[in-house]
Order: C-alpha cells, then structure tokens, then sequence
C-alpha cells in the first residue's frame, strides 16, 4: 500500500509517499489459476544516488529493500540492501524486468539468482515457494476466478463462520500493483479485514491483472486507469453474483486510489454504503500539485527548496498529464533529464512512480469530484490524523460534502494516530522517520489502528438494512 518512490536532484535522495489459526477453512473454487509463486521481497530500481548512498560498486540492478522471513529470496540467501543482477540468467536492471521474468512462474519452479552481497556477487538458486493460502480464525476463505477478455483474475471471498446471507465489504486496494492477498497475521490489512469478519461481515477482493495469481495479457503495471477500472468493474459483477453473501447490504471500502474507483462503481449498482480512507476529491492533477508542494515538508525539505523544485515538477506535471508526453520526450527537455536522472530507466519504459504513464495520463481525464455528485447513498469519509499520503483531511471532507449537497449522506471522521497504512504513530513526524529510515514495516506489524476497524465497524453496522 505504501511505495518510495525515488526522484533525483543534485544526486541528493527525496522521497514521494503516494499510499494464530484455531479453525479454519479454505477452499479453491476453480482449479484454473494454479499458485504463483512469491518472491517474498520488495524491491526498487536500483539509481546512481542509490549506489553513491550505500556505497555500491555494482550500477545496475534491483535494490532490495527489504526481504520476508521463510520467503523465495530468503532462501536464496538475499537480505535487505542486496542488489538483483540476474534472474534465470537474464539481467535485470528494473522492477519490470523482474516481473517480465517472474510473471509466469509458479509454485515449485527452479529459480537462480545472481546478487551483490556487500558487493560480492553470489549466484544461487532454489525452488520457488508458493504464497501461502489465507485463513481467518472465524472465516472461510475461497478463492475464485473472475473470466473476461484476456484476463481470469484472482478472486478472495472471506466469509463469517456460521452466518447465512452476511452482509459484504468490497475491499477496493490502493493504486501499487501489489497483491491484495495478505500472506501473514500482523498484517494491518489482514487485521482490519480480521475485524469485519469477526463483527460479521464478509469480504471480498479481486487481484488486479496480472498480480497475484491472476493470469492476463497485460500486468498491472502496463494497464491504463480505464482498464484497472474494467478490473474491478467485473469484480464487482462476479460479486454480485455470489450466493453466500447479502446483495443488498454491500458495502465498498476504498483504500487510496479505491476511494477514486468506488464511486465510479455506483452507477452499476448503488450500494449500501460507501467508505472512502485516505482517498482524495480533487483531480489528480491537482492532488500531484499538493504532493510536491506540502508532503516533501514532512521529511525535512526547506520551503526554499520545494520552490525551486517546483519550478520543473509543475511544469513537469502539466507536460505529463496535460500535454500527454511520453517517457522519451520528457527527456528530451535537458531541464527534466537533468531533474529526474535516477528516473531515467523508468521513463523510458513509460513508468512512473510504479505504474505505465498510460494509468496516470488515463487518471487525469477522470473528474472525480463530477463522480461524487452521481453518488446518493450512505458515504462515512475517513482521514488518518497522520497520514502523509492523504496530504490533508480537507479531501475527505469534501467528499461528505460533495455526497451530501447532491441527495446522498456523507459524513467525515479522522481516525486518531492512524496513518495511510491503517497503522498508528505517536506524530507525522514520526511516520517521516519509519518510512525515511526502513522500518516502517517493523513497526506496521505491532501498531494496528485499532480505532480505524471499530469506527469502520459501528458505522457498518448502524447502515445495514
């Protein structure tokens, strides 16, 4: 949910921040999908402020950021700031690369890797281990197919034990491509879908294309907006179809960039209500003027400094979604090439922090505060007191506005130390810390925002009909 993204200026590093089992039953629906494998690491391309910063001899790769226990990598033996050279005797230099060569490989599949060990290559290899299958102490978990054209995505539908026709939350994920699919307990998104299902609702989510086990002729990250969108429209058809949970009591969570697609699900079928969670309410053109212009503040960046920034990043954000300019045009201005140096790899794949420039162009069509108005049902619009990515609460109250000037009921809370992550600090400051220093993860797995699941819940409840 959370990704660095990494931007280069006079070499110097800045970062964007844009978002125990008792009983158990599993079971696999369709037998179509088979189980892809986990590389169990999260990884970004590796750029020369990088290298300067750890003191690589290596230039080229993939750094690894951070490694999981009991994981396809920790087999082979990488550990956090290693750097991927190879795989399968092909060289890697970005996370497209790696996912090229990874995307069609399952459960058990021979894997070799060369790496740079504090700048000692080694090259090993190992089976690759499958992702471990969901369960949830008081839900059923099965997993289903969602067929359209070019794609059978991977769907998860957790279901309360013992409870006939339970109400449903659509869990609508953040714009990274990701897997939706959460692999361990003290995850904070296993931990808020843990609540619902305790208090009796059921979830379910749909991989994007591509991720996960889902197979198509495009990865999530080569897809345009409109197309991510389609995604989670046939999601939204396979759950309507499902006899096991109350199509009438449907409720969509929408985590960041799900609290854009959510409204533009309603005109399929309202339903009972809408939450929105570190989403926003203006364009995006205008949300990516407020990310370069008030989060960089949060990490230490003097005011001077995002001033001079932002005489290439605004033009650079009207050149990208306003003029359209492909990867290799911004770099014909010497002024971006020069500004976005370490990027330069990326933009000559068309990619962008994370995504094709085909998602972000296709993004900033979309009118997304003209969606809002369209919307007439139940909407409770959640900000986290220190959520960095949000930017501010100002877009969370916008929304319950917009909902309710327009014949729908919005209201708006903030979530008390929560951030963008569902994941309590004691500061802003202190959420700039982890995620400047790499432990935000370590401290994700004990600090839950208890808070975000009991309102989500109480509010549920008081709608369901």
């Amino acid at each position: 949910m959370i990704i660095n993204i990494t931007t280069s200026l006079n070499m110097k590093i800045k970062y964007l921040y844009i978002l125990i089992v008792l009983v158990a039953s599993t079971t696999l629906q369709s037998q179509t999908l088979k189980r892809k494998g986990m590389l169990g690491v999260m990884m970004q391309t590796l750029t020369d402020s990088i290298a300067i910063q750890n003191n690589f001899k290596v230039k080229t790769g993939v750094h690894i950021t951070a490694v999981m226990p009991n994981s396809t990598f920790a087999n082979l033996g990488v550990k956090q700031d290693d750097v991927l050279t190879k795989l399968n005797g092909s060289s890697v230099r970005t996370i497209q690369d790696v996912l090229a060569i990874t995307g069609e490989m399952y459960e058990g599949d021979y894997i070799e890797a060369e790496f740079y060990s504090g700048n000692s290559k080694k090259i090993k290899s190992t089976a690759l281990l499958g992702r471990p299958i969901e369960t949830f102490e008081n839900g059923d978990v099965t997993y289903g197919e969602v067929v359209y054209e070019g794609n059978v995505l991977r769907s998860i539908l957790v279901t309360p034990k013992h409870k006939i026709k339970a109400p449903v939350v659509y869990f609508l994920q953040g714009y990274t491509c990701g897997t939706v699919e959460t692999t361990t307990d003290d995850n904070p998104a296993k931990k808020l879908m843990s609540d619902w299902v305790n208090a009796g609702f059921a979830v379910y989510r749909v991989e994007k294309p591509g991720v996960g086990d889902s197979k198509s002729s495009k990865h999530c990250m080569q897809i345009s907006f409109n197309e991510e969108l389609t995604a989670f429209k046939e999601g939204y058809k396979d759950l309507l179809k499902q006899e096991t949970i109350d199509t009438d009591n449907i409720f969509m969570f929408g985590h960041s960039m799900g609290g854009v697609i959510a409204p533009l699900l309603n005109d399929m079928k309202s339903p009972r209500g809408i939450l929105t969670y570190g989403s926003i309410a203006q364009n995006w053109y205008d949300y990516m003027v407020d990310l370069y212009t008030i989060q960089p503040k949060h990490f230490g960046v003097s005011d001077a400094q995002i001033k001079e920034d932002n005489k290439i990043n605004l033009k650079f954000n009207e050149d990208f979604l306003i003029n359209k300019l492909s990867g290799s045009e911004i770099l014909e201005n010497e002024a971006y090439a020069n500004f976005f140096r370490d990027n330069e790899v990326n933009f000559r794949q068309n990619q962008y922090i994370g995504r094709h420039f085909d998602f972000w162009q296709n993004l900033g069509d979309v009118n997304i505060p003209e969606a809002w108005t369209k919307v007439k049902t139940n909407v409770l619009a959640m900000y986290g007191e220190f959520d960095i990515q949000a930017i501010s609460p100002k877009s969370a109250e916008k929304i319950a506005d917009i909902v309710n000037k327009n014949g729908g009921k919005g209201e708006f809370i903030v979530v008390k130390k929560a951030d963008h992550g569902f994941v309590n600090f004691d500061s802003m400051q202190h959420n700039a810390e982890t995620l400047g220093n790499g432990t935000y993860m370590t401290h994700a797995r004990d600090n839950y925002s208890v808070a975000l699941g009991k309102e989500s819940v109480k509010w549920m409840k008081a709608k369901v009909k």
